[in-house]
C-alpha cells in the first residue's frame, strides 16, 4: 500500500474499489461509477486480491467492507446472460471461494450496509461478521425471479442467520425486505442512520482491534468451525450451475433486462 498521510493513514485501490488504513482497522469500499456495486468477474477479483492484502499486513487487525451508495446489487445480469452451464458453475465456484475466503479470514470483518444488499451483495454480508446497517438499506435474494438459485452461498448461510423458515421466506419468494425486518430476524446486528453508518462500524471495529488478537482469531475460528457448510456449499455450485440447462433462466434474465414480467413454465 502507498503512504498517503503517514503510517496511520493509508489508501490505494483500483478503479472500482478504494482501500484505506486508520490504524489498526483496513477499509475496503465498491464504488463503481454507476453506485450499485455490481458483482462483475472483475470486481471479484480485485476484491480477493486486496482481502490477501489486507491478511498479511500485521498492522492491520479489523476489516470493514462496505460501499459508495450502495453495499451491493447483486451479480452482474448481463455478464451471467451468456453463461452456459460450466460457466456458471465456473462464476459459483469462483464467489464460493471468495466468500469462503471472507468468512474464514483470520481478522474479523464488519459489513457496513447502505442501500441495497441484493443476491451476491447480500450474500457478501452475509460472509462477514458482523453487519451494521443504515436505516435505508434494503437486503434480498431475488434469484427465483430469474429461474436462478443464490450462487454465492445463501442456500446455506441465510438459515444459520435468521433461522430456516424465515431463509426459505426469503430465497423462495425473492422479496426485498427493509433493515427493520433485517435486524429483527437477525440479518443484521445493528440499524443505525447512514450518517453514522461508517462512525459506528468503525467504533465497533476499534473495540475489537483492542482484544487479544490471537484470542480473536481463535474464537472466529471455533465459531466457524461449529457451523461448517462446505459440503453443502458445493452442492449450491452444481444446483447453480443445473439452472442454466433450463429455460426458465432464460426467460427470466431476458425478462429482467426487458424489464418486463417472466413467464416461468418449468422446463
Amino acid at each position: 500500500m502507498e503512504e498517503k498521510a503517514g503510517k496511520d493513514f493509508m489508501n490505494t485501490g483500483s478503479e472500482h474499489i478504494l482501500v484505506e488504513k486508520r490504524k489498526e482497522v483496513g477499509i475496503i469500499t465498491l464504488k463503481k461509477s454507476d453506485g450499485l456495486n455490481i458483482l462483475d468477474s472483475t470486481m471479484l477479483h480485485d476484491l480477493g486480491d486486496f482481502l490477501n492484502e489486507l491478511e498479511k499486513d500485521e498492522t492491520i487487525r479489523v476489516l470493514i467492507i462496505t460501499g459508495v451508495k450502495n453495499f451491493s446489487a447483486g451479480a452482474n445480469i448481463k455478464e451471467m446472460k451468456e453463461f452456459n452451464p460450466v460457466e456458471a458453475k465456473t462464476f459459483s465456484d469462483f464467489g464460493n471461494r471468495l466468500f469462503n475466503q471472507v468468512e474464514n479470514l483470520e481478522k474479523p470483518i464488519i459489513a457496513a450496509i447502505s442501500g441495497y444488499a441484493f443476491g451476491g451483495g447480500c450474500e457478501l454480508a452475509l460472509a462477514c461478521d458482523i453487519r451494521i446497517s443504515s436505516a435505508d438499506a434494503k437486503f434480498g435474494q431475488p434469484e427465483v425471479n430469474l429461474g436462478l438459485i443464490p450462487g454465492f452461498g445463501a442456500t446455506r448461510r441465510l438459515p444459520r442467520l435468521v433461522g430456516i423458515g424465515k431463509a426459505k421466506e426469503m430465497i423462495l419468494t425473492g422479496r426485498t425486505i427493509d433493515s427493520k425486518e433485517a435486524e429483527a430476524i437477525g440479518l443484521v446486528n445493528k440499524v443505525v442512520q447512514e450518517e453514522e453508518l461508517m462512525e459506528k462500524s468503525l467504533e465497533v471495529a476499534n473495540i475489537i482491534a483492542q482484544k487479544g488478537p490471537v484470542a480473536v482469531k481463535l474464537a472466529k475460528k471455533l465459531i466457524n468451525e461449529n457451523q461448517e457448510i462446505k459440503e453443502g456449499l458445493e452442492r449450491e455450485i452444481v444446483s447453480f450451475s443445473e439452472c442454466f440447462n433450463t429455460r426458465d433462466h432464460r426467460e427470466g434474465i431476458n425478462a429482467f433486462l426487458e424489464k418486463r414480467k417472466p413467464v416461468f413454465k418449468g422446463v
